[in-house]
């Protein structure tokens, strides 16, 4: 992608005169685009702290952009002055020219705050802050990060970093890094907490000869750029077709959730993440002062909103390249595996059912020309075995997958065994006939549409069908495992995707906000709040003394539960409370009998009420909550509920608000699910009412200012219904 590259100034053409007279002249982008755009794609680079020594980073930048090609001007900063790499060195950051697109500082952290001061004074857009010592280093870089941030605010620069191992933009050449090599260009963007992740995946994709890299940038402390603002100037370049993340926390979960669900729409986002136990956590805290924050919500709330989780480091590089160059397979359709040997086979099969990936249900059409094909004693059930068939004929492949691709139910082909490799394991004259193969099935692909992943046990000899497989857009991995995972990845965004539009009912709640009271709030009063923030909270009455309970039981005409109602009693049943099944004859009475146990406390609680709900006859116990996360804000819960809601921990989670389709997808993810479909004793309860209900849970508690915690728990659900049975509601 080209950003902004018109109209180029002439501010630094005597600074080209010294040595680099051939490079065109740095840009005045700042009238053209924005100071992020700048930053990841520079078109002039002051590295500040440059070095004559071949061992310091402010030389190694400077040597890896002169060896990469980089075609913009390089600007060394030293106080000594002279020349570095036969480039002419500026005294401070004053002597260089306007328009610089980004400095990288390598200095001590104590310098960075002044350099970031006069580099704003000099109109430079961004820079890469390498030094350590600020807020990951605890109280000891409390008072560097104050005045870090002092710094930004007043200079108006962007910086990425502190505590990072820099940037490197391979579509223009600029390694802000210092590796020895720069990574061939592709549509891979990585951006990542750690130096060393940097290093993985550049190694990861050598290793699968992958497409490349766009940009890769260490955000280190997210003190200034963050996730998500760089997922979405990422999204917005030509050369960025899908985005790989290492993420150790999130100083902005929830601003990040936002721009990852409209990112998604257009560019796939893969993340793996540390800090996901609690040991984990605290090397992340130690590591960048970041906060993972619980693993069970982070996995629910990110993949709501279209990203894709990989639980292994050698998965990342391998799902993301899959993503940003494969087509995605339709809805509702399965896998067809193609392979040459029943153990490969037998293990992506079984790969595939713990995934959760379904195979094609191949039509007697389909099985009947792939017998044509194959033979008649061919096995053409799914997986599909060409067994001997490709020994000296590599074509049946693409003859099988022309025939594949013809399959309405088919989605997407998994092949795996030794494509490619016939001429290595058996002839050498066999190269002629596979690399025609692969032409052939590029061909399909392109023709068809259909995604295409393959495995191949000889894909660390790379052999040239390979290579013409995968400039044609299609991955080969020597990992089954790579292979399963990253075809589960293209089915899941499918999925997400499909769903979108189903998702567009989310509307933003009502912009008015109700004030959370801190500590519990009586039963009666989250109700109202709840009922005037629209969630039906059923049938209730508030009553002040034994006669009221009377009234309002024979009122309701039908036995009730009777509770007190008080902000000091959390679980009610447990310091007796609650009566059930009060009728109106022995109303008073459990009034009374609740008094004498609020008096029996310890010390007595005297200011109370009660609340009466007329009794559910039969039904399932659900849970509805939400927690304002300290990472993610407004979370909803849904699970199995009633007094084992914590020892079952049947439940999930997703961010709010959330659209009546999200929430039943919610719920079906549940053991509960199953019971709520109708099992045994227990009728079917309409789901889309429960889903309706914990929508409009979702939409009230983005309204609450202060909210802690609400649980609605248990909620009885039946054939008839859904009716809340006890709510508590805590603010901050």
């Amino acid at each position: 992608m080209t950003v902004g590259h018109h109209n180029e100034a002439t501010a630094l053409n005597g600074v080209l005169a010294y040595g680099e007279p051939e490079l065109p002249a740095p840009t005045g982008r700042q009238n053209e685009a924005t100071a992020l755009s700048r930053v990841l794609e520079p078109h002039s680079v002051a590295i500040i702290g440059a070095s004559a020594n071949p061992d310091k980073r402010g030389y190694q930048i400077i040597k890896a952009l002169k060896n990469a090609g980089y075609g913009y001007p390089i600007l060394p900063v030293n106080p000594k002055g002279g020349t570095i790499l036969e480039l002419p060195v500026f005294s401070d950051v004053d002597a260089l020219p306007e328009c610089v697109d980004i400095a990288v500082i390598v200095r001590p952290a104590e310098e960075v705050p002044d350099i970031l001061i006069q580099c704003g004074k000099k109109g430079i857009a961004g820079a890469v802050v390498l030094a350590h010592g600020f807020r990951e280093r605890g109280d000891k870089g409390s008072a560097a990060e104050t005045r870090l941030l002092d710094a930004l605010k007043k200079s108006g620069v962007r910086i990425i970093g502190p505590n990072t191992s820099g940037m490197l933009n391979c579509t223009v050449q600029a390694d802000l890094i210092g590796l020895p090599e720069l990574p061939p260009s592709g549509p891979i963007s990585v951006l990542t907490q750690s130096g060393n992740m940097v290093l993985s995946v550049v190694e990861d994709s050598r290793s699968i000869n992958g497409p490349g890299f766009d940009v890769i940038a260490g955000l280190g402390n997210q003190t200034d750029i963050e996730y998500g603002e760089l997922i979405e100037e990422l999204s917005r370049r030509e050369s960025t077709r899908s985005i790989a993340i290492y993420n150790e926390g999130f100083l902005d979960g929830r601003g990040f959730l936002d721009a990852a669900a409209r990112v998604g729409l257009s560019c796939p986002i893969v993340m793996l993440r540390g800090g996901r136990s609690i040991e984990g956590r605290k090397a992340a805290l130690s590591h960048t002062g970041s906060i993972a924050g619980a693993d069970e919500i982070a996995v629910k709330v990110l993949a709501q909103m279209g990203v894709t989780l990989v639980d292994r480091s050698d998965e990342l590089l391998p799902v993301a390249a899959l993503l940003a160059t494969s087509p995605l397979p339709k809805p509702k359709t399965g896998i067809a595996v193609l392979t040459d040997g029943g153990g490969h086979a037998t293990l992506a099969v079984d790969a595939l059912s713990r995934a959760g990936v379904p195979l094609a249900s191949l039509s007697e059409d389909t099985k009947t020309k792939l017998r044509s094909v194959l033979g008649d004693e061919a096995s053409v059930e799914n997986p599909i075995d060409v067994a001997s068939a490709a020994d000296a004929y590599p074509d049946v492949f693409p003859e099988c997958i022309e025939i594949l691709a013809s399959d309405p139910q088919v989605g997407l082909v998994l092949t795996n065994g030794l494509f490619g490799a016939y001429h290595i394991r058996f002839d050498e004259s066999l190269l002629k006939a596979e690399n025609s193969a692969a032409e052939r099935i590029v061909a399909l692909r392109k023709a068809s549409g259909l995604p295409m992943v393959f495995h191949s046990c000889y894909g660390n000899r790379k052999p040239e069908n390979h290579d013409i497989l995968r400039n044609g857009g299609i991955q080969i991995f020597p990992s089954i495992d790579w292979a399963v995972t990253g075809s589960k990845a293209l089915f899941e965004r499918a999925n997400w995707l499909s769903k979108q539009n189903s998702n567009a009912d989310r509307l933003a709640p009502d912009a008015r906000r109700v004030f959370v009271p801190s500590g519990l709030s009586a039963e009666t009063t989250a109700r109202e709040m709840l009922q005037k923030l629209g969630v039906d909270t059923g049938e209730w009455s508030a009553a002040s003394d034994a006669g009221a309970v009377s009234s309002v039981v024979s009122s309701f005409g039908k036995p009730c539960a009777v509770k007190v109602d008080s902000s000091v009693i959390v679980h009610k049943s447990d310091v007796g409370g609650v009566r059930l099944g009060v009728t109106r004859e022995a109303a008073s009475a459990a009034a009374d009998d609740i008094t004498r146990a609020m008096a029996s406390q310890a010390p007595p609680v005297t200011t109370f009420g009660f609340i009466v709900t007329p009794m559910v006859d039969h039904g399932l116990e659900l849970f509805v909550g939400a927690v304002n996360d300290s990472v993610f804000g407004p979370v909803v819960l849904f699970g199995s509920g009633g007094v084992l809601v914590e020892a079952v921990k049947d439940v999930t989670f997703r961010a709010a608000p959330l659209s009546p389709a999200e929430a039943l997808d919610m719920i079906n993810e549940t053991g509960v699910a199953k019971i709520l479909d109708g099992f045994r004793n227990y009728r079917p309860v309409d789901k889309r009412s429960l889903a309706e209900f914990i929508s409009s849970v979702s939409l009230a508690v983005m309204r609450m200012e202060n909210l802690s915690e609400l649980d609605i728990n248990p909620i009885i659900a039946n054939e008839s219904g859904i009716y809340p049975v006890d709510v508590r509601l805590v603010g901050k």
